[in-house]
């Protein structure tokens, strides 16, 4: 499993985040300590709470994937 850590400004982006998401062909997850959502879940990365640094987390093949697509949120 490979990690990267990432912010989500606002609502408005955690909707792209979602849609970027939503696009990957592969499972992704969004945690911040021990709690763990659905990175496609726009309720879960609300429940995580907008404006942290959450950790991204999917199989360590994906990682090139991962850092393309969410260039925009990385930390």
């Amino acid at each position: 499993m490979s990690t990267l850590n990432v912010m989500i400004p606002s609502a408005a982006g955690a909707d792209d985040f979602v849609k970027k998401a939503s696009g990957l062909p592969f499972d992704i997850n969004l945690s911040a300590g021990s709690r763990v959502v659905d990175a496609k879940s726009i309720l879960g990365i609300l429940y995580l709470g907008v404006g942290k640094i959450l950790q991204l987390t999917a199989a360590s093949e994906e990682l090139p994937y991962m850092k393309n697509t969410f260039s925009d949120y990385l930390v």
